[in-house]
């Protein structure tokens, strides 16, 4: 009875309604773009490039994800097979050194064009039985989403793109390639810290207890390690220290072209400013706590 109930509520539920219906569309309109060599998914990001250029702009990736409702690292995917496939270009921005412009190519408006048509006469169809695509009941249709997709609150069911396990699993993968190298070095992490501070320039002890802040535990004798070990005379480093740190330097840059170097520079400038906000957000959440 429980059961029974519960699958009959769900049956006539708006949520249950709107997946089988988004559902039901993905799947007419990825085999009406099968003839044109098209995913819906790559429609999108066609058509929206394509209605954002007929002003003559030349949107960025971010722009275009923002424009399309898709997430910037599917974007990034999509756009690079649309690339391959010769429908668009990307270019150095005029606007953003560090984004890229995105242009349909004459092939990819052509197509763009044709997709767009063959989506159109979908809509029709599948609009039919309410009256067709500009019908009364179809704009109160569209109407309505419209209010639902504009409330903007991520649902507390749905669990947040980013989390701090997902941070924290990226930092410390990271972080262990670090290790690697610091331990062929016969060095810790807070000895590195403060060689990269001592080389930086003129530092005095508070210098050093800003930079090793931080990391856990208790770091007092720091400096004295690396004086016994000959890295570092007074608050400078040795000819020893110097050619050790750049060693290590040399060695952690090649693991970060290594892991960073095809990412895209835009998801790459964004996630730098989220990872700041969310570093600041924690520091003042602790001063509060």
């Amino acid at each position: 009875m429980v059961a029974a109930y519960i699958v009959a509520v769900e049956a006539v539920s708006p949520g249950y309604l709107v997946w089988r219906l988004s559902m039901r569309w993905r799947a007419a309109a990825d085999r009406a773009l099968a003839p044109l060599g098209l995913t819906h998914a790559q429609y999108a990001l066609l058509a929206s490039l394509f209605g954002l250029s007929r002003g003559g702009g030349t949107p960025s990736q971010r722009q275009l994800a923002t424009y399309a409702g898709l997430e910037p690292i599917f974007v990034s995917k999509l756009v690079k097979t649309l690339e391959t496939a010769g429908l668009l270009s990307r270019s150095a921005h005029p606007d953003d050194t560090r984004a890229l412009a995105l242009t349909l190519t004459a092939q990819g408006e052509d197509l763009a064009v044709r997709a767009i048509t063959t989506i159109h006469a979908l809509q029709d169809e599948l609009t039919a039985s309410i009256g067709g695509a500009d019908s009364p009941r179809t704009r109160a249709l569209m109407e309505t989403l419209t209010i639902l997709l504009d409330d903007g609150n991520l649902p507390m069911t749905d669990a947040p793109p980013l989390t701090g396990q997902d941070i924290n699993v990226a930092a410390a993968a990271t972080r262990s390639l670090l290790d690697l190298h610091l331990r062929r070095a016969d060095l810790t992490f807070p000895q590195f810290v403060a060689m990269r501070r001592l080389a930086q320039g003129p530092a005095t002890a508070a210098d050093l207890a800003d930079a090793l802040r931080p990391i856990p535990g208790p770091h007092t004798d720091v400096l004295g390690e690396l004086q016994r070990l000959g890295l570092a005379a007074g608050f400078e480093l040795t000819p020893a220290g110097r050619t050790l740190l750049a060693g290590l330097t040399e060695a952690t840059d090649e693991v970060a072209r290594t892991i960073y170097g095809d990412l895209d520079p835009e998801e790459m400038e964004t996630t730098r400013r989220v990872l700041a906000e969310v570093t600041d957000r924690a520091r003042r959440l602790h001063a509060r706590l």
